[in-house]
């Protein structure tokens, strides 16, 4: 079996399926490096976010491996041979699976190697989304052989690339049920949840059974093919009534805070920490701008480590940092815009009617504009608003934040309409 094996991944469809693969895991990296770069539990998110083309194109390619005999019109001559039917079918699964594993794993270690560079946390049991990423690809490729024995077209692999991606595609919009642990494509976790070992162990059980129903189906061997689907089955159910994606709880190790010990404080959780020196560039001169202005923050902290439940406007002091998608492939701060974008909480007005839907005069919203600016210390332009503010002296434009602070905090329209009329 061994050199029936070295023969499939040297003359069959697993040099291409590993080129391939390489090639999409590249691509894939290279468009979102602000989902992976420094994290490595974002880096193995990531791989199981990309399950959305590679469990497609895994599929295609166990599917055209599965139809090589019928193409080269051999079928009949090897279903006479002694040797059982279900071992040349078994070298064909492991060797598409091996070598498609093996080119996106390659890929994904030269992202590893930019992550190992810059990354500050390195728990969170990062490793077993990254196995049962893996297990799903074996899964995929016997799913695509199961699909190539059965349907007798030389078009199947295509076509059934698409419609697993498509499939794939419409289960992403399942990611609030518990039903969405059941897909191998990333359930939208951030990178400092934890996942529970019971989760991971039961998607393992569950894609470890549905690649064995494939292949003993495909085999015709139904025997094997019952007891798998049983085991699939058994698995699914306490799957389907966990706990859903959206609801894990935070790594308490992954939000431990790092902090500057000079300047306006920056606190960053661990496992963003990697970034504290470009997000404190950025940061601490607003802060200090801010500095002794009644009702304006005295720190920024990272958003990971915001309590459950306390909703972003609700600041003691605090201003909070979305560092999600902040990242670049080696490790520096993607947009600092977008970063100073997120002082925007501490200016915007909390007006809401009773049904609890935002509702602002649009004169509110030019000052809201107004002090955004005066705040961001953003360049005016001559003869307007926020020109003169900056002509009054420096105490008085101080004041004139302090009660915009006091009148948006009490949604006092009024006020706020006086105060944007400079």
């Amino acid at each position: 079996m061994r050199r029936a094996l070295r023969v499939e991944l040297r003359r069959a469809t697993a040099p291409f399926a590993a080129l391939a693969m390489f090639g999409a895991g590249v691509w894939m990296l290279a468009v979102h490096p602000d989902d992976w770069g420094g994290r490595w539990a974002g880096l193995a998110n990531y791989l199981r976010m990309s399950m959305l083309i590679l469990c497609a194109l895994m599929i295609a390619a166990g599917a055209w491996q599965a139809g090589r005999e019928r193409r080269r019109d051999i079928d009949e001559l090897l279903a006479s041979t002694p040797r059982p039917g279900w071992q040349p079918l078994l070298m064909s699964w492991l060797a598409v699976a091996l070598a498609g594993t093996t080119g996106v794993l390659v890929a994904f270690a030269g992202a590893a190697v930019l992550v190992a560079r810059v990354a500050t946390y390195t728990g969170g049991g990062w490793w077993w989304t990254l196995v049962v990423g893996i297990l799903a690809l074996g899964a995929a490729a016997a799913l695509g052989v199961f699909v190539g024995r059965i349907v007798p077209l030389r078009v199947v692999a295509p076509i059934a690339g698409l419609a697993a991606y498509v499939g794939l595609g419409i289960a992403t919009y399942w990611d609030g049920k518990a039903v969405a642990w059941l897909s191998p494509v990333y359930g939208g976790w951030a990178a400092d949840r934890l996942v529970p070992v019971r989760v991971t162990a039961l998607q393992a059980a569950w894609l470890a059974a549905v690649a064995a129903l494939m292949l003993a189906a495909a085999a015709r061997l139904r025997r094997a093919a019952i007891l798998a689907g049983g085991l699939a089955i058994a698995v699914a159910v306490p799957i389907i009534t966990g706990p859903a994606a959206r609801r894990l709880p935070a790594d308490p190790h992954a939000v431990e805070l790092v902090c500057t010990t000079a300047g306006p404080q920056v606190c960053l959780s661990r496992i963003n920490a990697f970034l504290i020196d470009d997000v404190t560039a950025v940061v601490q001169p607003i802060l200090a701008h801010l500095d002794g202005i009644p009702g304006a923050p005295r720190r920024a902290v990272d958003q990971a480590a915001q309590p459950d439940g306390q909703p972003i406007g609700e600041n003691d002091g605090t201003v909070w940092l979305n560092l999600n998608y902040q990242s670049t492939a080696l490790g520096g701060l993607a947009s600092p815009a977008q970063l100073r974008a997120d002082f925007r909480q501490i200016t915007l007005p909390e007006c809401r009617d009773a049904s609890g839907r935002r509702e602002v005069d649009q004169q509110v919203y030019l000052t809201d504009a107004l002090a955004t600016g005066w705040m961001l210390d953003e360049a005016p332009i001559a003869d307007t608003p926020l020109a003169r503010l900056r002509a009054l002296p420096i105490p008085e434009q101080r004041a004139w934040f302090a009660a915009y602070l006091d009148a948006a905090g009490r949604c006092d329209g009024p006020s706020l309409i006086r105060l944007g009329q400079l």
